[in-house]
């Protein structure tokens, strides 16, 4: 095993040996503190490079009250009814977004969609859900699509089940959108017929 060799500095009682041992021990805890201070400094940066960050993004995320209102005007809701409903939503450009689109794709009221939309957690998946079974399956508007859209906990999953029953079976698209309402019901199933 190798030895580490130290000076001896009770052997030497020469000042240029105390002193270079001296020096080489001051610039060891200088760089350590230099080096410690630039960490400081890099990681109080972060913090407020972070800082700065959340702000800008909070700000960004500012809820789209105008988009909400003017929408649901074009599309047939009372203004009276509209500014409630928007006022009212945590996110009301999904809101507005849930029942410009539902109208206008499917064919069924503003007012009909405004209160499904409106009870939702996920109006764009509401939306979602109601426009992709309205297109896979249906000719006429349907509330009762609407309606389960708005029931279900995931309404993209509802509709993907819908479509996909009703595609690999012969069953109707009543009989789907009641049994993939029901709890515990998976398509899986369903045996195709061929």
């Amino acid at each position: 095993m190798k030895s580490f060799l130290t000076p001896d500095l009770s052997a030497s009682n020469s000042p240029s040996v105390l002193t270079e041992t001296k020096a080489k021990t001051d610039i060891r805890a200088g760089a350590r503190v230099a080096a410690a201070s630039a960490f400081g400094a890099v990681s109080f940066g972060m913090v407020s490079f972070g800082l700065v960050l959340l702000g800008a993004s909070s700000a960004m995320a500012a809820p789209d009250y105008f988009g909400c209102t003017a929408g649901m005007v074009d599309a047939g809701i009372s203004q009276e009814s509209a500014i409630a409903a928007c006022a009212s939503a945590r996110y009301p450009d999904a809101l507005g977004a849930c029942v410009v689109d539902v109208s206008e794709f499917t064919g069924l009221t503003a007012e009909s969609a405004l209160l499904v939309c409106g009870r939702s957690r996920r109006p764009v998946a509401v939306a979602n859900c109601t426009i992709g079974i309205h297109d896979s399956l249906l000719e006429t508007p349907s509330t009762k699509v609407l309606e389960n859209c708005g029931r279900s906990l995931l309404p993209e999953r509802y509709s993907s089940c819908v479509v996909d029953i009703t595609d690999a079976t012969d069953a109707t698209v009543d009989t789907a959108l009641d049994q993939c309402i029901r709890a515990g019901f998976r398509p899986w199933r369903i045996q195709p017929t061929l």
